[in-house]
């Protein structure tokens, strides 16, 4: 095996199984073998403000997706074509979903987090500019936070759930992968591909908890897809392989860079 090899590692997907196509073939296109255990689980909402959005969003001056998620949701219920307001949109597939509805965005950040996004924002005049955000509710309060104290009017919608999967049994059988030393790497695509994880070994199989940790720590590759994920993992003291840029492709090349 050359240095570097990806070559028959057995590695961990934990995103959402509708999220996982992508990083699958970018591990078997280099010769790994992608074991897809979601730790997350999304649903669509319809919820009254999100519907408000859609119904009235010529009245808005910006909207914000800051995932493929809240694109697919809000075009659930949007009965136009193309969004007559600015879009800005957080990472390269939520550009790429956008644009599978026609349309384009009109601000993308280079760093794909909130912050990055804050950053871009900066030098535009937002102050009484109506912004609508379509998101989960259970994400960080950065974002709004950030536009509002740029002057911004900022309506947030719930667009979809992020959940602990209802099936749970594919998460305990990774646990015994895990404690088997079956497992070379797992990957984690944001904060609660890892917290759920843990949470459902911690409640479920509490007395393998410590032990997977241990694990996690001495025995398994992490790669984390950006400084949020990152920091999530920081809190079980667990350390990452972290790309620059946050996407999946980047994310599998530092793999291959540091292994």
């Amino acid at each position: 095996m050359t240095a570097g090899s990806l070559e028959s590692k057995k590695v961990v997907i934990t995103r959402p199984k509708e999220r996982s196509n992508v990083l699958a073939e970018l591990l078997e296109d280099n010769g790994a073998i992608p074991i897809v255990v979601p730790t997350l689980e999304l649903q669509l909402v319809k919820s009254p403000e999100l519907i408000r959005i859609a119904s009235d969003i010529e009245s808005f001056d910006w909207i914000v997706f800051t995932s493929p998620a809240g694109v697919k949701s809000f075009f659930n219920v949007y009965d136009g074509d193309k969004i007559p307001c600015k879009i800005a949109v957080i990472g390269i597939k939520t550009e790429e979903i956008l644009k599978e509805y026609d349309n384009t965005p009109d601000l993308i950040p280079e760093s794909f987090t909130a912050e990055g996004l804050l950053e871009s924002f900066k030098d535009i005049d937002l102050k009484n500019k109506k912004i609508a955000l379509p998101r989960t509710l259970s994400a960080r309060e950065v974002l709004p936070d950030g536009l509002m104290d740029y002057g911004a009017d900022v309506l947030i919608a719930e667009a979809y759930t992020s959940a602990i999967p209802k099936d749970k049994s594919h998460i305990l059988e990774l646990s015994d992968l895990i404690l088997k030393g079956d497992i070379d790497i797992i990957t984690f695509t944001s904060p609660l591909t890892v917290k759920n994880l843990l949470d459902v070994i911690r409640e479920y199989k509490p007395d393998e908890y410590e032990d997977v940790l241990k694990a996690l720590r001495e025995d398994i590759i992490i790669v984390s897809i950006g400084p949020i994920t990152g920091k999530m993992l920081t809190k079980y003291n667990l350390k990452a392989i972290e790309p620059n840029r946050y996407t999946v492709k980047d994310m599998i090349e530092t793999l291959i860079e540091n292994i």
